[in-house]
């Protein structure tokens, strides 16, 4: 086949921003290269939406240079890994497929009669892998919205605002911490100068509380006559 339908906010893709996040640029050019390559390779003697080209010619196509440590094929074989445990690709005994292409095709886009009716046939033989995949798209957005939610439900605290917690968390930090009002003092600054986050402050704060606490260990006896340098019968010694 010419071409496949190409989403304007693939990016977005929870599983694909994970990719990105990975291996940057690289990842995201190895994903697509690839469906361009099956989907090129798509006629009606060929349905199989199997990977035809190896991770040599992958890394020659897309000049993915190697480093010291590894080659550039290698690194595609890394990345084209990791893009199977993401479930963007699958991996049948070493045989590289991606049937969610089908999502992307419909029988608008050939005039061939044989492949208009191989594009039906093939979404209907692999929709539970579609279903599948769309209902892990659906729970990772109902999560998302979820933390988002919960964000907005804590309120701000500190001079420059940093530190959030909702009415429960700082109400029970009284019960949890010697000093609710300087721990988050602390905190505010703390991420301010740093610029670090943290997903949940209240247990930070509980953290930094446990470690400002003297440490007290009742089984240990401390004699205070025992000297095993000497330094202390010297020094009275000295001052006779």
């Amino acid at each position: 086949m010419n071409w496949f339908k190409h989403d304007s906010n693939a990016s977005t893709d929870a599983k694909v921003k994970k990719l990105i996040l990975k291996y940057g640029a690289e990842g995201y050019a190895i994903y697509f290269h690839c469906i361009e390559l099956i989907v090129s390779d798509i006629t009606e003697n060929n349905i199989t939406f199997e990977l035809e080209h190896d991770s040599e010619i992958v890394a020659d196509n897309l000049k993915i240079k190697g480093t010291s440590d590894q080659s550039g094929q290698d690194r595609v074989n890394e990345i084209m890994k990791y893009i199977v445990t993401l479930g963007l690709f699958e991996d049948n005994q070493g045989n590289i497929s991606c049937y969610k292409i089908l999502k992307r095709l419909d029988s608008s886009m050939t005039s061939n009669i044989k492949m208009r009716k191989m594009i039906v046939s093939g979404k209907e033989s692999h929709d539970n892998v579609m279903i599948s995949h769309d209902n892990v798209m659906q729970e990772e957005k109902r999560r998302d919205k979820k933390r988002r939610e919960e964000i907005d439900k804590k309120k701000k605290y500190g001079e420059y605002k940093h530190v959030l917690l909702t009415d429960d968390e700082y109400l029970s930090l009284k019960d949890k911490v010697t000093n609710r009002e300087e721990l988050i003092k602390r905190l505010d600054e703390y991420i301010e100068t740093s610029g670090k986050s943290y997903k949940n402050h209240s247990l930070v704060m509980q953290n930094w509380n446990k470690k400002d606490k003297p440490e007290k260990n009742d089984d240990v006896f401390i004699d205070d006559d025992y000297d095993p340098t000497g330094r202390k019968a010297r020094e009275k010694a000295n001052a006779i």
